[in-house]
């Protein structure tokens, strides 16, 4: 048995005095009751920095644990979010560092969205050179500040402006800390490059951290108003997004003396990984009862900025208690050059959820160019309805007496979207449900005149399935109301190439997802779908060769619809099985709307479908409207691996995306004819394949 006694006669000796009476201390067993206390304070400093650590692991872990690289961003950000709980008292004199925040007039290039750059409108082929830094800064577009996603600093992003037949030569630099990116270029048909349409898991694998890629493609015989966005989880949704311009000598619209971009979308405070994985939980944090239910945003944008009423705190995330750098932001203003008689303005629809009807203040609006396509000028419109993804070019006429300012509206079509929510967004309400901005002429811009009309959409009073009888829709106009002035008839399809894809949301087990078919689409983390074509031998992707899942031996959460026969006509028929409108994009081809109708079109004997094959609408991204059907045609004249998805960023990720595969003998030899070295970088993105 150890003696009491025969313990502390050795904690004694251990500082006893030598025979010379000098103190001898033996640092391998002296404990005083200091260095005892010493480590006290230690261990509770070291305490109060690792529980928040603990805390946020011991909360938010589960909800990521399956989403591998987005998954650690999640943790991270929480982690330093959570370690600002540690109290002020643990290190007196020391203050915790505030991140700065980029100035609105440097996060918004007005000069870029004003289209005054001095570019030269050419017939002669150039090289256009882009360099894009993606990086995560915090930048204040409302006031409020947020954690965003930047192209060199700036949201919506540097323009690339180009001629008809000019290359565009992007060189991406990813200097995000630890996740992949991409990104695609909206509307851009990609000819004969596929693998840089920039769709993660589809047509590339994400750009690692600190590694950077070149994208490289060319304009064929394609002109207006474009943009480009991350297509890597939801990063678009946190600032990584800008424009695209595409001049041409022969652009058939009508003249304009002033040509400028405005940006619509909505807009989070919480950064997009958060509200992803909370989203696609069985309960999310802001609707813990019932799953599936898409977050509501805090605030709309105009390009790039928004006022924000600071005391509102948000009912999708709340937000800390301090407030105190929320500076209520500003309105974005378009402001009239002296001498324009008429002013294009290029509509741009960055949601990712929302779709808006946009209108001015006594002004109407006449609609030249949709997705672009030029189309026959629609006149004296009180206001256009721009879903995500789409972009409408309008003309408005200037006010004989150029004075004061006018009211720009964004509103939100709410019968659309409200009633199907089962909670409501505190900003929005605050604002109104719609984003304001400034139509200013010259003269005495500070005066606010004209007063709010009717900004409801007209087009929609027969479209809108059991909502009642308002006069307000939630679809594009009438597929009938215009068409393109380059006149071209449908194409004539085979059989090969046809098919019916019906879209639905669905309960698998405790969580919604939606569902294509069959199929519930999840993105390949450590492949993409092109190589694995590329791949595969010729018999691989044969016409009735894809199994009933339609995956051609694939995951099963992959469809891919086969296009086999070149240059031929393909029609493709989207059913809605939803009580909500869906705008569909389609990457590698804009396409004609041949046909719409309610219900489903059943291999085209429904009698109620409506039909229109003389040069029908053409476009890249159309609305489904709610319990009915869109037909759409396009020339198989482009291999490639092409998406077709949902634009509401919520839905894609749920589900809501289907795999074209268009040509793909013809595919592989584009691939084996590519830059050796772009194709060995593009592979070697790919954790799969090392």
């Amino acid at each position: 048995m150890f003696d009491l006694t025969m313990a502390n006669q050795m904690e004694m000796s251990s500082v006893s005095d030598r025979e010379d009476n000098r103190p001898i201390v033996d640092t391998a067993k002296a404990f005083t009751p200091s260095t005892r206390r010493r480590i006290i304070v230690i261990g509770l400093i070291a305490l109060a920095f690792t529980f928040p650590i603990v805390l946020v692991l011991a909360v938010d872990l589960p909800s990521v644990l399956a989403s591998d690289r987005e998954g650690k961003d999640f943790i991270n950000s929480r982690i330093l979010s959570n370690a600002r709980l540690v109290p002020g008292w643990a290190f007196p004199g020391v203050k915790a560092p505030v991140p700065s925040i980029i100035p609105i007039d440097k996060l918004v290039n007005a000069t870029e969205l004003s289209l005054l750059t001095g570019f030269v409108i050419s017939r002669t082929p150039a090289v256009r050179e882009y360099e894009f830094n993606i990086s995560q800064q915090h930048g204040a577009p409302d006031g409020f500040k947020k954690l965003m996603t930047l192209v060199n600093g700036q949201s919506p992003g540097p323009l690339i402006e180009a001629n008809t037949g000019d290359t565009v030569r992007v060189v991406v630099h990813n200097q995000l800390s630890n996740t992949s990116t991409s990104i695609h270029w909206h509307g851009i048909d990609q000819r004969n490059s596929s693998w840089m349409d920039g769709v993660s898991g589809v047509t590339q694998c994400g750009i690692p951290a600190g590694e950077s890629f070149t994208y490289e493609f060319t304009i064929v015989d394609q002109r207006g108003t474009f943009w480009y966005h991350a297509h890597t989880t939801m990063q678009y949704t946190d600032g990584l997004f800008g424009p695209i311009i595409i001049h041409d000598p022969t652009e058939q619209t009508p003249p304009s003396d002033s040509d400028q971009i405005l940006f619509i979308g909505d807009h989070y405070h919480t950064p997009a990984g958060a509200l992803r994985e909370s989203y696609l939980l069985p309960s999310s944090r802001w609707s813990p009862d019932i799953t599936g239910v898409e977050p509501l945003p805090d605030n709309f944008l105009l390009n790039g900025q928004h006022t924000y009423n600071c005391s509102v705190n948000s009912t999708t995330w709340p937000a800390p208690a301090d407030f105190s750098s929320c500076t209520g932001g500003a309105l974005s203003v378009v402001s009239v050059s002296p001498d324009a008689n008429v002013t294009r303005l290029r509509l741009i629809n960055h949601s990712t959820f929302f779709s808006f009807w946009f209108s001015i203040d006594k002004h109407t609006l006449s609609t030249i160019e949709i997705d672009g396509v030029e189309v026959e000028p629609i006149a004296d419109q009180r206001g256009v309805y721009v879903n995500v993804g789409q972009r409408y070019s309008v003309l408005v006429h200037s006010l004989p007496d150029r004075n004061g300012s006018y009211a720009m509206r964004a509103s939100l079509p709410q019968t659309c979207f409200v009633p199907y929510c089962p909670y409501t967004s505190s900003g929005l309400q605050d604002i109104g449900y719609e984003a304001t901005g400034l139509f200013s002429y010259p003269s005495n811009p500070e005066v606010i005149l004209g007063s709010k009309g009717n900004v409801s959409n007209p087009y929609g009073v027969e479209n809108n399935f059991l909502r009642g009888d308002v006069w307000e829709g939630c679809d594009d106009m009438p597929f009938s109301t215009t068409s393109p002035v380059r006149k071209r008839p449908a194409v004539d399809v085979n059989a090969n190439n046809t098919h019916e894809v019906t879209f639905r949301f669905q309960q698998v087990g405790e969580i919604n997802r939606i569902f294509i078919n069959r199929t519930s689409w999840a993105p390949l983390r450590d492949d993409a779908t092109i190589w694995k074509v590329v791949d595969g031998g010729n018999d691989t992707f044969k016409t009735g060769e894809g199994g009933s899942y339609s995956n051609f031996g694939m995951r099963l959460d992959q469809q891919i619809l086969l296009l086999p026969d070149a240059n031929q006509g393909v029609q493709i028929a989207i059913n809605s099985k939803d009580m909500m409108e869906h705008p569909f994009h389609l990457h590698g081809h804009s396409f004609q709307i041949v046909a719409w109708g309610p219900g489903e079109f059943e291999g085209g004997a429904n009698p109620r479908t409506t039909w229109n094959l003389d040069n029908p609408m053409r476009r890249d991204t159309v609305t489904v409207p709610a319990q009915q059907h869109v037909v759409i045609r396009f020339l198989a004249d482009n291999p490639g691996v092409w998406a077709l998805h949902c634009h509401v960023a919520w839905h894609m990720e749920g589900g809501m995306f289907v795999s074209l595969l268009e040509r793909p003998d013809d595919l592989r030899k584009l691939v084996e004819g590519m830059d050796a070295e772009a194709r060995d970088k593009g592979m070697g993105f790919c954790e799969g394949r090392k």
